[in-house]
């Protein structure tokens, strides 16, 4: 685990950046952080999102958190 990682989500973390633009409005930025290792928003003050799916080893593979396949039927005709 990296160590320079906070426990806490927050702009103190190497991997922290302000939202982009085009995904969050100004009042957003005051509760969202753009996690670089992750290539999402995360909720500022959590619990760090990257070391909990690294506790739950749902990264590098795992499809924990990821949506179930949907299968479609094949249209008649």
């Amino acid at each position: 685990m990296d160590a320079r990682i906070p426990e806490h989500c927050d702009y103190d973390c190497p991997h922290a950046d302000f939202p982009p633009a085009e995904t969050a409005g100004i009042c957003r930025t005051m509760s969202a952080v753009w996690c670089k290792k992750l290539k999402e928003l995360v909720n500022k003050n959590m619990p760090c999102e990257w070391r909990k799916r690294q506790e739950a080893g749902s990264l590098h593979g795992s499809k924990g958190t990821r949506r179930p396949k949907v299968k479609r039927k094949k249209r008649a005709g």
